[in-house]
Protein backbone atom coordinates (compact mmCIF):
# COMPACT_ATOMS: atom_id res chain seq x y z
CA UNK A 1 0.00 0.00 0.00
CA UNK A 2 1.24 3.49 -0.80
CA UNK A 3 2.30 6.09 1.73
CA UNK A 4 -0.72 8.38 1.30
CA UNK A 5 -3.71 6.32 2.33
CA UNK A 6 -5.05 9.02 4.69
CA UNK A 7 -4.55 11.89 2.23
CA UNK A 8 -6.03 9.92 -0.67
CA UNK A 9 -9.13 9.26 1.41
CA UNK A 10 -9.45 12.97 2.23
CA UNK A 11 -9.38 14.10 -1.38
CA UNK A 12 -12.81 14.61 -3.00
CA UNK A 13 -13.85 12.65 -6.08
CA UNK A 14 -13.15 14.42 -9.34
CA UNK A 15 -16.13 15.38 -11.53
CA UNK A 16 -17.51 12.78 -13.89
CA UNK A 17 -17.29 15.10 -16.90
CA UNK A 18 -15.59 18.30 -17.98
CA UNK A 19 -17.60 21.36 -17.03
CA UNK A 20 -18.86 20.02 -13.72
CA UNK A 21 -17.60 21.79 -10.62
CA UNK A 22 -15.06 20.34 -8.24
CA UNK A 23 -16.43 19.49 -4.80
CA UNK A 24 -13.58 21.56 -3.36
CA UNK A 25 -11.89 24.39 -5.23
CA UNK A 26 -8.46 23.81 -6.71
CA UNK A 27 -6.81 26.09 -4.10
CA UNK A 28 -8.56 24.12 -1.33
CA UNK A 29 -7.28 20.87 -2.79
CA UNK A 30 -3.69 22.11 -3.04
CA UNK A 31 -3.83 23.40 0.54
CA UNK A 32 -5.03 19.99 1.67
CA UNK A 33 -2.19 18.26 -0.14
CA UNK A 34 0.42 20.70 1.20
CA UNK A 35 -0.82 20.10 4.73
CA UNK A 36 -0.38 16.34 4.50
CA UNK A 37 2.51 15.88 2.08
CA UNK A 38 5.67 14.38 3.52
CA UNK A 39 8.63 16.79 3.68
CA UNK A 40 10.67 14.47 1.47
CA UNK A 41 8.05 14.86 -1.30
CA UNK A 42 7.66 18.63 -1.06
CA UNK A 43 9.95 19.41 -4.00
CA UNK A 44 8.05 17.03 -6.27
CA UNK A 45 4.80 18.71 -5.25
CA UNK A 46 6.29 22.12 -6.11
CA UNK A 47 7.46 20.71 -9.45
CA UNK A 48 3.91 19.57 -10.21
CA UNK A 49 2.46 22.96 -9.24
CA UNK A 50 5.02 24.84 -11.35
CA UNK A 51 2.68 24.20 -14.29
CA UNK A 52 0.08 26.37 -12.52
CA UNK A 53 2.72 29.06 -12.02
CA UNK A 54 3.66 28.99 -15.72
CA UNK A 55 0.00 29.30 -16.77
CA UNK A 56 -0.54 32.19 -14.33
CA UNK A 57 2.63 33.99 -15.45
CA UNK A 58 1.66 33.76 -19.11
CA UNK A 59 -1.83 34.99 -18.28
CA UNK A 60 -0.68 37.99 -16.23
CA UNK A 61 2.01 39.07 -18.70
CA UNK A 62 -0.53 39.06 -21.51
CA UNK A 63 -2.96 41.18 -19.52
CA UNK A 64 -5.61 38.53 -19.05
CA UNK A 65 -7.74 39.06 -15.96
CA UNK A 66 -7.44 35.53 -14.67
CA UNK A 67 -5.28 33.99 -11.96
CA UNK A 68 -5.70 30.51 -10.51
CA UNK A 69 -4.66 30.25 -6.88
CA UNK A 70 -3.03 26.99 -5.89
CA UNK A 71 0.40 27.23 -7.50
CA UNK A 72 3.59 27.82 -5.56
CA UNK A 73 3.14 31.61 -5.89
CA UNK A 74 0.19 33.83 -5.07
CA UNK A 75 -0.84 36.75 -7.24
CA UNK A 76 0.95 39.38 -5.16
CA UNK A 77 4.23 37.46 -5.36
CA UNK A 78 3.93 37.27 -9.12
CA UNK A 79 2.98 40.90 -9.58
CA UNK A 80 5.82 42.09 -7.31
CA UNK A 81 8.20 39.41 -8.66
CA UNK A 82 8.97 37.95 -5.26
CA UNK A 83 10.10 34.36 -4.65
CA UNK A 84 10.02 33.58 -8.37
CA UNK A 85 11.08 30.03 -9.26
CA UNK A 86 14.29 29.58 -11.22
CA UNK A 87 12.56 28.85 -14.52
CA UNK A 88 10.60 32.14 -14.45
CA UNK A 89 13.72 34.13 -13.50
CA UNK A 90 15.58 32.50 -16.38
CA UNK A 91 12.71 33.33 -18.73
CA UNK A 92 12.82 36.98 -17.65
CA UNK A 93 16.58 37.13 -18.17
CA UNK A 94 16.25 35.68 -21.67
CA UNK A 95 13.29 37.91 -22.47
CA UNK A 96 15.32 40.99 -21.56
CA UNK A 97 18.06 39.87 -23.95
CA UNK A 98 15.49 39.09 -26.65
CA UNK A 99 13.84 35.71 -27.22
CA UNK A 100 13.91 34.89 -30.92
CA UNK A 101 10.81 32.73 -31.09
CA UNK A 102 7.50 33.42 -32.88
CA UNK A 103 5.69 33.03 -29.56
CA UNK A 104 7.98 33.88 -26.65
CA UNK A 105 5.94 31.92 -24.09
CA UNK A 106 6.93 28.70 -25.81
CA UNK A 107 10.25 29.37 -24.10
CA UNK A 108 8.54 29.84 -20.73
CA UNK A 109 6.87 26.44 -21.05
CA UNK A 110 10.07 24.84 -22.29
CA UNK A 111 11.93 26.06 -19.19
CA UNK A 112 9.05 24.95 -16.97
CA UNK A 113 8.99 21.44 -18.41
CA UNK A 114 12.78 21.14 -18.36
CA UNK A 115 12.81 21.98 -14.66
CA UNK A 116 9.88 19.70 -13.89
CA UNK A 117 11.35 16.79 -15.79
CA UNK A 118 14.80 17.24 -14.22
CA UNK A 119 13.26 17.09 -10.74
CA UNK A 120 11.14 14.09 -11.64
CA UNK A 121 14.16 12.21 -12.98
CA UNK A 122 16.28 13.15 -9.97
CA UNK A 123 13.60 11.82 -7.62
CA UNK A 124 12.68 8.87 -9.91
CA UNK A 125 9.03 9.93 -9.95
CA UNK A 126 7.55 7.65 -12.60
CA UNK A 127 4.27 9.54 -12.98
CA UNK A 128 5.87 12.94 -13.51
CA UNK A 129 8.42 11.54 -15.95
CA UNK A 130 5.90 9.65 -18.07
CA UNK A 131 3.16 12.26 -18.11
CA UNK A 132 5.44 15.27 -18.62
CA UNK A 133 7.11 13.66 -21.63
CA UNK A 134 3.68 12.84 -23.09
CA UNK A 135 2.42 16.40 -22.47
CA UNK A 136 5.48 17.89 -24.17
CA UNK A 137 4.97 15.73 -27.24
CA UNK A 138 1.23 16.49 -27.27
CA UNK A 139 1.98 20.19 -27.22
CA UNK A 140 4.44 19.81 -30.10
CA UNK A 141 1.96 17.70 -32.04
CA UNK A 142 -0.82 20.27 -31.64
CA UNK A 143 1.54 23.03 -32.74
CA UNK A 144 2.41 21.01 -35.84
CA UNK A 145 -1.28 20.43 -36.64
CA UNK A 146 -2.11 24.08 -36.09
CA UNK A 147 0.69 25.32 -38.34
CA UNK A 148 0.95 22.54 -40.91
CA UNK A 149 -0.64 24.72 -43.58
CA UNK A 150 1.07 27.91 -42.52
CA UNK A 151 4.33 29.35 -43.69
CA UNK A 152 7.33 29.16 -41.38
CA UNK A 153 9.39 26.53 -39.65
CA UNK A 154 7.42 24.33 -37.27
CA UNK A 155 10.65 23.67 -35.38
CA UNK A 156 10.41 27.26 -34.14
CA UNK A 157 7.24 26.30 -32.23
CA UNK A 158 8.49 23.00 -30.80
CA UNK A 159 9.75 22.59 -27.25
CA UNK A 160 12.20 19.83 -26.25
CA UNK A 161 11.22 17.94 -29.39
CA UNK A 162 12.11 14.32 -30.01
CA UNK A 163 12.09 13.14 -26.39
CA UNK A 164 9.82 10.22 -27.22
CA UNK A 165 7.44 9.32 -30.03
CA UNK A 166 3.71 8.88 -29.41
CA UNK A 167 0.91 7.94 -31.77
CA UNK A 168 -1.61 10.77 -31.79
CA UNK A 169 -3.42 9.62 -34.93
CA UNK A 170 -6.53 8.69 -32.96
CA UNK A 171 -6.66 12.15 -31.42
CA UNK A 172 -6.19 13.73 -34.84
CA UNK A 173 -9.10 11.75 -36.25
CA UNK A 174 -11.35 13.12 -33.49
CA UNK A 175 -10.12 16.67 -34.06
CA UNK A 176 -10.25 16.53 -37.86
CA UNK A 177 -13.09 18.64 -39.15
CA UNK A 178 -13.92 20.01 -35.71
CA UNK A 179 -14.84 23.64 -36.28
CA UNK A 180 -15.73 24.47 -32.69
CA UNK A 181 -12.53 25.40 -30.78
CA UNK A 182 -14.21 24.74 -27.43
CA UNK A 183 -15.18 21.23 -28.44
CA UNK A 184 -11.67 20.67 -29.79
CA UNK A 185 -10.24 21.67 -26.43
CA UNK A 186 -12.70 19.33 -24.69
CA UNK A 187 -11.42 16.44 -26.81
CA UNK A 188 -7.81 17.33 -26.02
CA UNK A 189 -8.39 17.69 -22.29
CA UNK A 190 -10.31 14.41 -22.20
CA UNK A 191 -7.22 12.82 -23.77
CA UNK A 192 -5.06 14.47 -21.11
CA UNK A 193 -7.24 13.06 -18.33
CA UNK A 194 -7.04 9.60 -19.84
CA UNK A 195 -3.24 9.80 -19.99
CA UNK A 196 -2.99 11.12 -16.43
CA UNK A 197 -4.95 8.12 -15.18
CA UNK A 198 -2.78 5.78 -17.24
CA UNK A 199 0.50 7.27 -15.97
CA UNK A 200 -0.44 7.37 -12.30
CA UNK A 201 -0.06 3.59 -11.91
CA UNK A 202 -2.08 1.03 -9.99
CA UNK A 203 -1.43 2.24 -6.43
CA UNK A 204 -4.19 4.71 -5.59
CA UNK A 205 -2.42 5.72 -2.36
CA UNK A 206 1.00 6.52 -3.82
CA UNK A 207 2.64 9.90 -4.37
CA UNK A 208 2.14 9.32 -8.10
CA UNK A 209 -1.62 9.10 -7.50
CA UNK A 210 -1.63 12.32 -5.46
CA UNK A 211 0.27 14.24 -8.14
CA UNK A 212 -1.97 12.78 -10.84
CA UNK A 213 -5.03 13.89 -8.86
CA UNK A 214 -3.70 17.46 -8.77
CA UNK A 215 -3.05 17.40 -12.51
CA UNK A 216 -6.62 16.25 -13.14
CA UNK A 217 -8.06 18.81 -10.72
CA UNK A 218 -6.15 21.56 -12.55
CA UNK A 219 -7.80 20.57 -15.83
CA UNK A 220 -11.28 20.39 -14.30
CA UNK A 221 -10.77 23.78 -12.61
CA UNK A 222 -10.24 25.42 -16.01
CA UNK A 223 -13.57 24.04 -17.19
CA UNK A 224 -15.39 25.72 -14.31
CA UNK A 225 -14.86 28.98 -16.21
CA UNK A 226 -17.12 28.14 -19.12
CA UNK A 227 -19.16 31.29 -18.51
CA UNK A 228 -16.06 33.33 -19.42
CA UNK A 229 -15.70 33.99 -23.18
CA UNK A 230 -13.51 31.34 -24.75
CA UNK A 231 -9.85 32.27 -25.33
CA UNK A 232 -8.51 30.61 -28.47
CA UNK A 233 -4.96 30.86 -27.06
CA UNK A 234 -5.85 28.19 -24.49
CA UNK A 235 -6.39 25.75 -27.37
CA UNK A 236 -3.37 26.76 -29.41
CA UNK A 237 -0.87 26.90 -26.58
CA UNK A 238 -2.26 24.33 -24.19
CA UNK A 239 -1.94 26.27 -20.92
CA UNK A 240 -0.62 23.20 -18.99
Amino acid sequence: MGAYYFLACLLPPLPSSLGEKLTFTFPDVTRMVRRHIQPSDHQLLCAQLSVVDAANWESLEQGRDYFLDGGTLNREEMETRQNLPVFIRQFLDEKERGIRRPYIYDRLWELCYQTLLARAEEESCRYLIDYTVWEIELRNYLAAVRFRESEGNIADRAIMSGIRTFDFSGLLSRLDGQNNPLEAERIIDAERLKQIFHCRGADAFSLDAILAFLAGAFIYSRWERMQIPYDIKNFIYGGG
